[in-house]
């Protein structure tokens, strides 16, 4: 689909109200200050008759020694392993609703994985847990689903309901736009039954993904709750395609639409596809979005695609793809943003969180979930579960750690300036009156800001000159000008700003 970004031209008004550096959409690229001029200084057009004379490149404004780099996660201990009734544990999907924390995990029978009759996504559960800080977590006995001949458990969706069409990689999320009873919305994997089969080829008969051959077809199903306990499937798959993995899903208010990331697969290579609708009933087939290209390895894969958005923000889209290393049978991941839920690019800096550096639990693989959530203690984090064995290792159950990957607050990514650098941001909307920064220095490091005008020129008493000191680890520090916290600005008009770093990392700009 066509971005509602595409061509949007600056003054930019910020939605969040906070620049991230997760890619270079605030910072000025130079265009219009760089040229060629002749031997007395003047700027010459592009074109001309006359012969040409000798000529200097003059890059005016360019933003200098500054590069982005995404930061790597720091694993928790676990705080879950899986019981004894457990085959394995999936990471699942972690929100902060109504006030504390509420998690959404999927959860194999023991019974099941260990025999031949049950194939991936033929009889998950869906399991819930809740918490106060992030660390201490109750699992209610919630009466919905009865397992070994007993409803006192936490088990909120899963067999017998779903016995006819099975549960994998299931995906909870809150949808604001829905009625009441529909808040709470679940995508999951399943297979059709042979009446779906027959009544989806009647309807849908051009929106078949190419691997659903023979007798057996995969789809992608959903589910509604009023408040994400008490749950009702939909009577019809979504889209038939075969996505056995951890799906995504969510409402994008922006967009209006429901947006998923799911498995594909190109040129014989596991790939992330994107899917989009306005209906939650229909999803169309989904198209590739992120395959193992010539920057990968060519025994990478991608997996999963762990989609969620920086918390408290509408236009922080950030997604962790899972990199399956068929060389060594490793699970790690890397990050990737996007400005819009559409437009996606790699952040560098490699591995983000990857196996073998946590303790035994998570020496073979590690995996993440979804659902990126503020932390106490000044930190961010998000699901993640680890194996002992590498991805196709022999196993027994109980299997799984379920743990954290945290980093400090905001610092998913740095915009580094390893020695000297500079920019500016392109004039901005907003009305408030100071910012905020979120950066780390040495010693002998430094931060400075200048506050502009339109047309970059300094503000009154907002220069780099007039800057207060901004050195050390601050995570929320106030910008002043000797001593003035107030950016200077005429209300009602856009303004920019420019960095001048030494040795520093800057991780974001809030605007408050």
């Amino acid at each position: 689909m066509i971005s509602p970004l595409r061509n949007l031209s600056h003054p930019f008004k910020l939605p969040s109200n906070i620049i991230y550096f997760h890619d270079w959409r605030y910072v000025h690229h130079g265009t219009h200050s760089t040229g060629w001029r002749n031997q007395e200084g003047e700027w010459l057009r592009i074109w001309s008759a006359d012969p040409v004379p000798p000529l200097r490149h003059d890059p005016g404004y360019m933003p200098m020694g500054i590069r982005l780099r995404a930061k790597p996660a720091i694993k928790s201990d676990p705080i879950l392993l899986a019981g004894e009734d457990e085959g394995f544990i999936f990471a699942g999907v972690m929100m902060h609703d109504e006030e504390r924390y509420r998690w959404w995990y999927e959860s194999m029978p023991a019974e099941h994985i260990t025999s031949d009759k049950y194939a991936m996504g033929d009889s998950s559960y869906v399991r819930y847990a809740e918490s106060d800080d992030g660390q201490a977590w109750r699992f209610p006995s919630l009466g919905q689903i009865e397992r070994k001949g007993t409803k006192e458990n936490n088990i909120v969706y899963g067999p017998p309901i779903i016995d006819a069409i099975g549960l994998h990689g299931p995906c909870v999320f809150k949808d604001p736009s829905a009625p009441p009873e529909e808040r709470y919305k679940m995508l999951h994997t399943g297979h059709l039954t042979p009446e779906m089969k027959a009544q989806y080829l009647k309807e849908r008969p051009d929106e078949v993904g190419s691997l659903n051959t023979g007798d057996r077809w995969d789809g992608l199903f959903g589910v509604v709750s009023p408040d994400g306990i008490s749950w009702t499937p939909l009577p019809d798959p979504l889209v038939a395609q075969i996505s056995d993995t951890h799906n995504v899903c969510e409402y994008d208010p922006v967009l209006g639409q429901y947006v998923a990331y799911v498995r594909n697969h190109f040129f014989a290579r596991r790939t992330i596809g994107r899917s989009s609708s306005e209906d939650f009933r229909r999803l169309p087939l989904s198209e590739d979005l992120f395959w193992p290209g010539t920057l990968e390895e060519p025994y990478d894969l991608w997996y999963t695609a762990a989609k969620t958005k920086m918390p408290g923000t509408t236009d922080y889209h950030i997604m962790f793809p899972l990199r399956w290393r068929l060389i060594d049978d490793s699970f790690s991941f890397v990050l990737a943003a996007s400005p819009d839920n559409i437009l996606w690019s790699y952040v560098p800096g490699d591995v983000v969180c990857e196996p073998g550096d946590g303790g035994d639990w998570v020496a073979g693989a590690v995996a993440p979930g979804v659902g990126m959530v503020n932390l106490p203690g000044n930190k961010m984090g998000i699901p993640i579960v680890g194996s002992p064995e590498p991805h196709k290792h022999l196993r027994q159950p109980p299997h799984g750690h379920m743990a954290w990957a945290t980093w400090p607050r905001g610092r998913l990514v740095g915009l580094e300036a390893p020695v000297e650098g500079s920019f500016r941001t392109f004039p901005l909307e907003t009305e408030k009156r100071s910012i905020h920064l979120n950066f780390k220095t040495p010693p002998g490091g430094y931060v400075q800001v200048q506050a502009n005008d339109r047309r970059y020129q300094p503000l009154p008493g907002r220069s780099f000159d007039d800057c207060d000191w901004l050195i050390g680890d601050q995570i929320d520090r106030q910008v002043s000008w000797k001593g003035e916290t107030d950016l200077g600005y005429e209300a009602g008009q856009p303004l920019s700003l420019s960095f001048r770093l030494r040795c520093a990392e800057l991780y974001s700009i809030e605007f408050k």
